[in-house]
Order: structure tokens, then sequence, then C-alpha cells
């Protein structure tokens, strides 16, 4: 799948997951955010805008990563990568890593705050 506007970029998603990286270009190796791990046992590749692990097994593409992070379906991790928090920037706040914010790769201004009625709508 192909990185398009309304899809976050999957280095921004790594990164807002913990992600470390050096390099954010073509097909990169690093330790895997998602579980305790000592090599650089995934990749992720920004021109097709996806990851996988080999040892854990998490892939997908940036809205794919975030609905299963965050326990919800491609829709809503859509409103949620595509949220505007009350600062006016296109940002997406994990509910697993509160106070860390994900920036949009679109950088304009919605006018509305979608990720509050998300968390509302989920009991947060």
């Amino acid at each position: 799948m192909y990185l398009t506007d309304d899809m976050p970029s999957i280095v921004d998603v790594l990164r807002h997951y913990g992600a470390d990286m050096s390099r954010t270009s073509g097909q990169v190796n690093i330790r895997c955010p998602f579980h305790d791990d000592t090599h650089k046992s995934s990749s992720f590749n920004t021109r097709e805008n996806i990851f996988n692990c080999f040892a854990c097994g998490m892939q997908g593409n940036s809205l794919q990563i975030i609905a299963k992070k965050e326990g919800v379906d491609i829709r809503e991790a859509k409103q949620f990568a595509e949220g505007i928090t009350q600062s006016g920037s296109n940002q997406v706040r994990s509910k697993h890593l509160s106070g860390r914010r994900l920036p949009s790769k679109q950088g304009n201004n919605k006018g509305s705050s979608t990720s509050g009625s998300i968390r509302r709508s989920r009991g947060a």
C-alpha cells in the first residue's frame, strides 16, 4: 500500500509508539517498539508505508498499526490519526502513551476535534 494524503506516515506512527530510528527513508531495520527487542528484528518501508516485525509478528500499514495498538477498527484508526488536539495541530493521542502525541501526515487544520469524541464514545 502506498502512502496517501489521509494516511499518517509509518515513521510518525512508529516514533509515537517508541521506535528509536536514526534513518527514516527507504527500507530500514530497527528494534521493534512492540516487544522487548534486543536486535533489529523489524523493518519498515517508507515508500510503501508498511512495518513488519519478524519476531513478534506485528505488521501492517500505519493505520493497521494504530488499529492493532489501540484496539479499534480501521475507520476509527483513521479518525484517531486525523484527530486534532486543542492546540490546533493535527496530532494523534494514544490511550496507551498519554502525553505523547503523533503528528498526522497532513499539516492542515480541519477545524474540529474527532479524537476527543472517540475517547468519549469509548468511555475514556
